[in-house]
């Protein structure tokens, strides 16, 4: 029996066949080069060759099939849509309630990772980032954080206020982070020890 990330398995096609309607509603709109970019990571991040290989709109009803925060990310793509056009897609196709993205700009290639109770109110989010679970990326009164390109969040991490985390910079678990963190750097937050 083929894998169910395999073309020939009928899972697959019925997945697909299931998204076919947000497919095309994607496909249509600005948002189909972002979301076949954000699809391709996807497979990349959860290490599934063999859903890298599937046609894309194979891949995708995959992922919105199996992946809540996923769709979420796509309704977030649809944004500029009519309201009742997405209220309906919102409906058959169910976002993650626990995951809010209010971000300005989010560069192509986002993958969030388990999504419960995670925030991105970035003023901007570059591409191909990862975002674990409980992240909150939020403003202060005085602003809001500006995430590069490649950047990755660990759980639990908190990226807060007017401030930069420059490209292919790493923010540990549990990390909390208020300064500018340059390129390539890597922050953690105080390691447990044993008393």
């Amino acid at each position: 029996m083929p894998a169910v990330e395999s073309a020939r398995h009928p899972a697959t096609w019925l997945v697909a066949a299931w998204a076919w309607p947000l497919w095309q509603v994607v496909q249509a709109s600005a948002a189909g080069p972002y979301t076949r970019r954000d699809a391709v990571w996807w497979a990349q991040c959860l290490d599934r060759p063999q859903l890298e290989r599937l046609p894309a709109s194979a891949r995708f009803g995959w992922l919105v099939a199996r992946h809540p925060e996923f769709r979420s990310l796509v309704h977030y793509r649809l944004t500029p849509l009519p309201w009742a056009v997405r209220l309906l897609l919102r409906a058959v196709y169910r976002p993650l309630p626990t995951l809010h993205l209010n971000c300005a700009v989010i560069g192509p290639g986002l993958f969030i990772e388990h999504g419960f109770a995670t925030t991105l109110t970035a003023r901007t989010v570059g591409r191909d980032c990862r975002v674990n679970q409980q992240v909150t990326i939020g403003h202060t009164s005085r602003g809001q954080p500006v995430i590069g390109d490649r950047v990755s969040i660990g759980a639990g991490a908190v990226v807060i206020g007017p401030m930069t985390v420059g490209d292919d910079a790493r923010i540990g678990a549990n990390a909390t982070v208020v300064r500018d963190v340059p390129p390539g750097a890597v922050m953690l937050a105080p390691p447990a020890v044993a008393r």
